[in-house]
């Protein structure tokens, strides 16, 4: 039977996690390109709220962290995870993704846009 691996003040690790010969904690995980990296922290507790952070950018499929897609991608993804909305909702938002295929702006690439820009756009200017 295997032990669980514990940090100095026996509490249990979970999978990817470590605790360094300085303190210090550490996770490791495999990002979008398959290259492993690793985040540290000072305690249990901050290094738990990065990992959250990570699985969540990760659970979401696409590399938007690193601003691989478009804004249009980004728009319709987060539109294909509405469910159960009504038919009117549902058309809707076909008009709205008819308007913004048309648009300069749904085409940039999402590293390269600000929240200064999407409130220019959204205005109108």
């Amino acid at each position: 039977m295997s032990t669980r691996r514990k940090d100095h003040k026996g509490r249990v690790l979970k999978r990817g996690e470590s605790q360094r010969n300085n303190l210090t904690y550490e996770y490791r995980y495999v990002d979008f390109d398959g290259k492993r990296r690793s985040v540290y922290a000072p305690t249990l507790v901050e290094l738990r709220r990065k990992e959250e952070e990570i699985q969540r950018r990760l659970s979401f499929g696409d590399n938007y962290a690193a601003g691989e897609i478009t804004a249009m991608e980004m728009v319709e993804y987060y539109l294909s995870t509405k469910q159960g909305v009504r038919q009117s909702t549902k058309i809707g938002y076909q008009f709205v993704l008819g308007v913004l295929r048309k648009e300069e702006f749904a085409t940039r690439k999402i590293n390269t846009i600000k929240v200064s820009d999407v409130k220019r756009y959204r205005k109108g200017v």
